[in-house]
């Protein structure tokens, strides 16, 4: 019955497959459709098929390998288990290798192959899916060791078995796929080991501040025992993926767009809202508890994630100075990417202000509320961590942004108009209209519908507190930014405003930075073509704003040939 059943299985897969791969091909013959087709279908179900043989062949051998390591009183008598592992070694095993070693073939011998998206897939989903399932069953290996109940050697074999399959496609795909393909298996493994090392790094100092500051006989906080052994094989596992993908390989490639949506969002970002998180938690819990309303609760567990939160802060700066140095290391002096990673840490520190001033005024209507109608009669907690929040991200942002002001009047226009500033505030502002709409639209229904009912009373402005204390936020928050906005146009030197050609078209030597540096001198749009016959000098900067400032057509073409540059007025039709 298990062998029909797998046979029913392998066929119901495979028909639809030979249907599909029939009708494309045979679609092509009668239209005369490039073959490309047939061949992207094929190369889909290919490396599809390949990667499916990949989990059964790997699972057979480390299941098969295991079994004669796992303790006969959990192996017990049943069959179905060395069934599956001989049937997936005796038969899927071979169907993987002869299967890849066509599949090499055709990447050798046909250059389309080596750049097809079925294996630029498979050589990426393949060692990111080995390497997951090798760190989820190695981290309960070394949290099973390290908590001292002996070592699970048919975990360790399979672990072992999927380690190997990972470095070996690891070593395939940087042999066989290009850099830029590459990026994308490099940009999500050094994800998957930073996220797992970061999580495993706060559990182990979270569990190890609770076992050594509070006393174990009075404490719930490590009820588990292994809280610490579970974290610290984490960070096991987590690490080495982090140095291998990281360390070794991405973090010395090629400074991409993908590289630096890595360094920045993810490193840099995502590493500073962590610490803000934390430390806004750990300074609340402390407030509350001090001047507070702990309503009741023992210190032991009022404190309950005060480690946790603690650990966050420590973990994340250390994240975040580690990316900032990659950052700086990557694009020294001051470049657009500085003004992203500086913009980007004043957005962070402003998001926590503005909750905070948002509960500021959601504080002052419940005060402001008689007891009865207040839902929950506190209202020093809801106080507090409005302060809180703005003690923790009213400085960050003024550090940032006051930097980013003398910045902006030192270096004048080219400050004034960078992408990232006025992306910035135009964002702001933005998100501010939108949120402020949205709360108009929130209080206004709240008001008719208490008008169509009972009327207005106290009750309607409590369920108010919420979209005011939104809508006075964000028209704070949009006000300022559109002022600062306003305030950036009106400094712009006039030149900047000039009158000239709005588009610009240059023909001649490969372009080398010369489209960039005359649009941002001229402020035209440039385009930039080759000559194909390679009689054109190399672009001089000065020379050729001089012939875009000769003309005053509305487009101008300048062409570079061997007496020298020639302009020619353009209409746009």
């Amino acid at each position: 019955m298990v062998a029909l059943g797998l046979l029913s299985g392998l066929l119901t897969l495979a028909v639809p497959v030979l249907l599909i791969v029939w009708a494309v091909r045979h679609a092509g013959h009668r239209t005369g459709a490039p073959r490309a087709d047939a061949h992207s279908v094929r190369r889909f179900f290919q490396y599809l098929l390949l990667y499916g043989l990949l989990i059964v062949a790997t699972s057979g051998v480390s299941d098969l390998l295991g079994l004669p390591l796992q303790e006969q009183s959990l192996a017990g008598d049943d069959s179905s288990l060395l069934a599956r592992a001989l049937t997936f070694v005796v038969f899927g095993l071979p169907m993987f290798v002869l299967l890849a070693v066509w599949s090499r073939r055709h990447l050798e011998s046909d250059p389309d192959e080596a750049r097809s998206l079925g294996w630029a897939f498979y050589a990426t989903i393949a060692p990111l899916t080995a390497v997951v399932v090798a760190m989820t069953t190695l981290q309960g290996v070394a949290a099973t060791a390290l908590a001292g109940h002996g070592a699970d050697w048919p975990g360790l074999v399979h672990g072992a078995v999927w380690v190997a399959v990972w470095l070996a496609h690891l070593t395939v795909s940087g042999r066989m796929l290009d850099e830029s393909r590459r990026q994308g298996q490099l940009v999500l493994g050094a994800l998957i080991g930073l996220g797992t090392s970061i999580s495993g790094l706060v559990a182990l100092l979270a569990a190890a501040v609770a076992a050594l500051v509070l006393e174990p006989s009075t404490t719930s906080l490590v009820s588990d025992p292994r809280a610490l052994t579970d974290a610290a094989a984490t960070v096991g596992v987590g690490v080495p993926v982090w140095i291998v993908y990281w360390e070794r390989r991405f973090s010395r490639a090629r400074r991409t767009s993908l590289w630096f949506a890595y360094v920045l969002p993810i490193g840099v970002g995502g590493s500073s809202v962590l610490a803000v998180v934390g430390a806004s938690l750990t300074v609340y819990q402390v407030l509350v508890w001090t001047v507070g309303d702990p309503g009741g609760a023992s210190a032991v567990q009022h404190f309950s994630g005060t480690p946790a939160a603690g650990a966050c802060v420590v973990v994340g700066l250390l994240s975040w100075w580690y990316h900032r140095h990659v950052l700086v290391a990557a694009a020294p002096g001051r470049t657009e990417v500085t003004r992203v990673y500086e913009y980007l840490m004043s957005g962070v520190a402003l998001s926590a202000a503005a909750v905070g001033v948002a509960l500021v005024v959601v504080a002052l209507v419940d005060a402001l509320l008689p007891a009865r109608v207040a839902i929950g009669a506190a209202v020093t907690n809801p106080l507090l961590a409005a302060v809180t929040l703005l003690v923790v991200g009213g400085p960050l942002w003024w550090a940032y942004w006051s930097h980013i002001g003398r910045v902006a009047r030192a270096a004048g226009a080219v400050e004034l108009e960078s992408p990232s500033r006025r992306v910035y505030l135009v964002v702001l502002f933005g998100i501010g209209g939108i949120a402020a709409v949205v709360s108009v639209l929130v209080a206004a229904f709240l008001v008719i519908q208490a008008v169509l009912q009972s009327g207005v009373d106290a009750a309607v402005v409590r369920d108010l507190k919420v979209p005011v204390a939104v809508l006075l936020t964000t028209a704070v928050v949009s006000g300022y930014h559109g002022a600062v906005y306003r305030d950036d146009r009106s400094r712009l030197p006039v030149a900047a405003t000039r009158h000239g050609p709005r588009y610009v078209l240059l023909v001649g030597a490969p372009d080398d930075g010369i489209g960039r540096a005359v649009a941002h001198l001229t402020g035209a749009r440039v385009d930039v073509w080759t000559r194909a016959d390679g009689t054109a000098g190399p672009w001089v900067v000065d020379d050729v704003v001089a012939a875009v400032s000769s003309s005053d057509a509305d487009a101008v073409t300048v062409v570079a040939g061997p007496a020298g540059l020639e302009t020619v007025g353009m209409q746009r039709v």
